[in-house]
């Protein structure tokens, strides 16, 4: 007996609704007739779900399981916390439909995890206690990954109307980019201070500007008192402090107390190319033993810093005549 595998229009009734799918069947060659292969049934029955799951926007089997984990509840939690039985919870993950209330419920979370709060006030009594600690610990991580979220989003916006030009190097701020060159930074020279931060930063985008025509971080300079800055640097370097990559340390020297960075992470080894790694070891090489003083002096220099008034953005077309080049 000889089979082979064709296309064919199939209806399903799902609650009610009839739902047409395209799919392969086994056919006996000989008699022309279709014949049950279970793997193949199984498979245009699901594509049927599937496409009344999207049609009445109907959570997926994957998307509840995901939500669960990432609440970090065992079914049985899960189904306590929704005021549910675990076969409930059990059925919905292996392939049934959820009722329209239902439904709704688990969309809600699922696009605003931690209203599970509002939840547990309501029904805390019936988690195990296992239950209960693993998701107070997994909503206080969700709300320090989405406030990271918000805030970077708000910092992407802030730069928005400098992407792509003069200013931006011609590309657009790359905060991950920035804060790994921080890092960088932060790591390689011992008690960092931000004025020789700033400086670090700027001759590294400039240098690697004027060699590959775009800049490393995309983040905009502007010319302050005392050289070149990031633009909005303290809004910057506090947003990787509060992310937990660096923090703030204080040391008095004669009365004097003065801030200097360290790291709290290790470097990211694949955070940069080849041309990037060269481009940030000579910028290390050459100013890893100035001072804060020696390296503004030199930024003075410039004649990005000298053409342009305080306050006012510095063009990454100066990078041409900048003073570390060949």
């Amino acid at each position: 007996m000889s089979f082979e595998i064709r296309d064919v229009n199939e209806v399903y009734e799902i609650r009610g609704e009839k739902i047409n799918v395209v799919s392969p069947a086994r056919f006996d060659i000989q008699t022309n007739q279709q014949v049950f292969d279970e793997s193949l049934d199984n498979a245009a029955i699901n594509k049927a779900f599937s496409i009344y799951r999207k049609n009445k926007n109907i959570i997926s089997t994957d998307r509840i399981k995901r939500l669960r984990a990432r609440l970090g509840l065992s079914q049985r939690d899960f189904a306590a916390l929704m005021s549910w039985s675990p076969t409930t919870v059990a059925t919905y993950e292996t392939g049934s439909l959820p009722s329209e209330a239902n439904n709704s419920r688990l969309l809600e979370l699922e696009s605003k995890p931690s209203s599970a709060s509002d939840l547990l006030e309501i029904t805390g009594k019936a988690l195990t206690e296992r239950g209960k600690k693993s998701l107070n610990q997994h909503l206080m991580n969700n709300a320090v990954t989405d406030a990271q979220q918000f805030f970077e989003s708000g910092i992407n916006i802030l730069f928005k109307s400098s992407n792509y030009t003069e200013f931006a190097g011609y590309t657009s701020f790359d905060l991950k980019k920035f804060t790994n060159m921080v890092m960088f930074f932060i790591i390689h020279v011992p008690q960092l201070s931000t004025t020789k931060l700033n400086k670090l930063m700027f001759y590294t985008d400039f240098k690697y500007f004027a060699l590959n025509t775009i800049s490393m971080s995309g983040v905009p300079y502007a010319r302050l008192g005392y050289g070149p800055v990031p633009d909005n640097y303290k809004l910057l370097y506090g947003a990787i402090e509060e992310a937990g990559a660096i923090k703030t340390q204080e040391k008095i020297v004669n009365d004097h107390v003065w801030e200097y960075y360290i790291a709290n992470q290790e470097e990211v080894k694949d955070a940069f190319t080849k041309k990037e790694w060269s481009v940030l070891n000579d910028t290390l090489r050459r100013f890893s033993s100035y001072s804060a003083k020696q390296i503004s002096k030199q930024s003075h220099a410039e004649v990005g810093w000298r053409e342009n008034r305080t306050g006012k953005k510095i063009s990454y077309e100066f990078a041409t005549q900048l003073s570390t080049l060949p």
